[in-house]
């Protein structure tokens, strides 16, 4: 899609490509392993695409949303690995338990992501829901001081 597109942005010299990540694939979730990896590769490729657009005129925004009251979770694979059953029973259980009260309001979502395109310096990266920036801002928090602990080792691996 983001090459279907891009050649007619670049041409008007304006545009926005909107890809929507999760908060999981910030911070993980339990028993999503594979989507998190996902999420993140949106993260990886609309970091390196906002960079390589912005010259022409055209913008990229990341979208986290945490759980927001949609059916994008009412699928899930049976387990194969008996070893991984017991979790991942125990997490379709939250989940349908959860189903029609998660705190993410849709409408408010999409208000908050034309905000952001709107703003007068848009961000990069918009994470929608309070449970969500909570995760986000802790795992951004701890990954800094885990890093600083880690300083010496990490300059370590240069000539």
């Amino acid at each position: 899609m983001i090459r279907a597109v891009l050649p007619g942005m670049r041409a008007r010299g304006d545009g926005w490509i909107v890809n929507m990540s999760s908060v999981a694939g910030l911070v993980g979730a339990l028993g999503f392993g594979y989507y998190a990896a996902a999420k993140l590769a949106i993260e990886g490729l609309t970091a390196t695409l906002r960079e390589e657009v912005e010259p022409f005129g055209v913008r990229v925004l990341a979208v986290a949303p945490a759980a927001f009251r949609t059916s994008a979770f009412s699928y899930f694979q049976n387990e194969t690995v008996d070893a991984y059953v017991p979790m991942v029973e125990a997490v379709k259980a939250a989940f349908v338990d959860a189903h029609g009260k998660q705190a993410g309001d849709p409408v408010r979502g999409v208000q908050a992501v034309i905000s952001a395109m709107n703003a007068p310096v848009p961000p990069h990266r918009i994470v929608l829901g309070n449970s969500g920036y909570d995760a986000v801002v802790a795992m951004h928090e701890n990954a800094l001081a885990e890093l600083r602990a880690n300083e010496k080792l990490s300059r370590s691996a240069d000539f």
